[in-house]
């Protein structure tokens, strides 16, 4: 065991970086294999006739619509969400280990101590039921994903373009294939992330003495970097009950819950020390090693160009010279842009 607890914290927040190496894995796979079937798709449609005119165009429109979704679904969705399975398992339970273990280094006590002990099957159905956008994973894959999909198709084969998000797209590849894997890699980039929060947040429930833990057991982090979104950087700090569910604002969502007593008390080495808590932050400079006592407000607006790679060049300027404050900041970000 190290003695020193900081860096044993800062490790559980440089687990981040494995799993991006794991997510990456897993898109490229994932859109490799969703190439292969829209390009099945497109030779279909190619062949069909649907895009000339005549007197049952309506009706072969119909026919491959349906084709589509089914196709979708059977060839790339539901093998994806097994690939899924598998690969994030071992992930799982990785991260339920590694919390079990940062607990006790942090003077807690694991009051049934083995508690969840996941079997693959029960861990299948965790990472199934993760929240991706409002939805389960398996719901987006297999009945979202397969929907849009028709959906666009049918738009490319009536009107030859597609206008999704207010844009007009006037080639398959623009119109079906880019938007679709924009949408996967969320998917999976986001459905991943929530499935090794998930797993940490049982020990927190099932496992950790609450009285340890406290009311206000878990705190919102935000990884602190120049792709955090404002949302996230706000609700660092939060505090919420040790059953509270995670609810990411929004799709990709890297930010973690932790023990309140992780950020906010110096923890005791085994030799007696007190270390002091930081975690890691990518501004302007090299990395560092942060304290948690800094606020992430505070951490952005002595980044300049970090701010502006956060908030927009001109938001963010204003956020570092004291123009507006950090929540008219994040209020001005979020508010809808004009057209």
């Amino acid at each position: 065991m190290e003695s020193d607890l900081s860096l044993q914290v800062e490790q559980f927040l440089r687990n981040a970086l494995k799993q991006r190496k794991l997510e990456d894995r897993l898109v490229r796979q994932a859109l490799q294999d969703l190439r292969l079937t829209l390009a099945g798709i497109e030779r279909v449609i190619g062949g069909s006739g649907a895009l000339a005119v005549g007197p049952a165009r309506e009706a072969n429109i119909q026919i491959l619509v349906a084709a589509v979704s089914r196709s979708v679904r059977e060839s790339f969705s539901g093998p994806q969400l097994a690939a899924l399975q598998e690969a994030l398992t071992p992930f799982v339970q990785a991260q339920l280990d590694f919390a079990r273990q940062m607990v006790q280094r942090a003077g807690g006590d694991l009051v049934a101590e083995g508690a969840v002990q996941l079997t693959p099957l029960q861990a299948s159905r965790l990472i199934n039921q993760q929240v991706v956008a409002g939805k389960t994973l398996e719901a987006q894959l297999t009945a979202t994903l397969p929907a849009a999909v028709a959906d666009r198709v049918e738009r490319f084969m009536r009107l030859g373009l597609s206008d999704v998000g207010g844009e007009t797209f006037a080639t398959y590849q623009d119109a079906v294939v880019r938007i679709t894997e924009n949408n996967v890699e969320a998917i999976i980039r986001t459905g991943t992330h929530e499935a090794g929060s998930a797993a940490q947040q049982l020990i927190y429930q099932f496992e950790a003495d609450p009285d340890w833990l406290g009311a206000d057991g878990l705190v919102w982090t935000a990884v602190l970097d120049s792709r955090t979104c404002p949302v996230c950087l706000r609700l660092d700090g939060k505090r919420f009950p040790p059953d509270y569910q995670k609810a990411s604002p929004h799709a990709q969502c890297r930010c973690y819950l932790l023990p309140w007593k992780w950020r906010n008390q110096d923890m005791t080495s085994p030799d007696g020390r007190k270390v002091p808590l930081k975690r890691p932050a990518d501004g302007d400079g090299p990395e560092e090693a942060l304290s948690f006592k800094v606020a992430a407000k505070t951490w952005v607006k002595q980044n300049p160009d970090t701010a502006q790679a956060i908030f927009g060049k001109k938001l963010g300027q204003d956020l570092v010279d004291g123009k507006v404050s950090f929540d008219q900041a994040v209020k001005r970000w979020q508010a809808p842009k004009a057209t």
